[in-house]
């Protein structure tokens, strides 16, 4: 399958979540935990902190992966004052399915089994599903989930392989309300970062 670039979000952090890649996540996630503390913040203090947001970063990484995802981006900066309560995952997904079935008969089949608000779109000169809906709390999945979230979900076709797919998964809870404000302004975010999205080969 093609691989493909895509513009960054600033502030924002990827991780990737490949084997492979294992020594270098540990890496980061222990500088993601050591610099949430100024230094200036005596280690009696900052080290519980510290200890608390590796915690919580080791759990988003691993229930991530166990969802099927090859890499999660999650805001590392702040919006001025306020903390960023969303994150997103980037999954490869190869249908095994022997009969090729056209990305754009899957892409509607999926739409008309959707349980948000799904539509036809194009990335970057390809056919992709954009989903959006509201997912109730559910305590036992990702720390985002712990309350209700909006969910918007790019499956998005290769150029070069019919059975071949990319899924971005974004959710936010917003300022607690999953349909206010501030959560319109990051799915904007995250749709206008899709438009950033381009092909290229292996």
């Amino acid at each position: 399958m093609s691989g493909y670039s895509i513009v960054d979000i600033p502030g924002w952090e990827n991780l990737s979540l490949n084997a492979a890649d294992r020594a270098d996540l540990e890496r980061r996630i222990d500088e993601l935990a050591h610099g949430a503390v100024p230094e200036e913040v005596p280690r009696d203090t900052a080290t519980p902190f510290r200890q608390e947001v590796r915690k919580h970063l080791v759990r988003v990484v691993e229930q991530a992966r166990e969802a099927g995802a090859g890499l999660i981006c999650i805001p590392t900066r702040r919006m001025g004052e306020v903390a960023v309560p969303a994150s997103y995952t980037v999954s490869e997904w190869r249908d095994s399915d022997r009969d090729e079935v056209a990305p754009l008969a899957l892409l509607q089949s999926l739409a008309a089994d959707s349980d948000g608000a799904a539509q036809i779109v194009d990335v970057d000169g390809q056919q992709a599903l954009r989903e959006e809906a509201v997912a109730a709390a559910n305590p036992d999945a990702e720390p985002l989930a712990n309350h209700a979230g909006r969910r918007v979900t790019y499956t998005v076709s290769s150029p070069d392989d019919p059975r071949a797919w990319v899924i971005f998964n974004f959710v936010t809870i917003g300022d607690g309300d999953p349909e206010g404000a501030f959560a319109d302004l990051l799915v904007e975010l995250f749709d206008a970062q899709l438009t950033t999205l381009r092909w290229r080969e292996r």
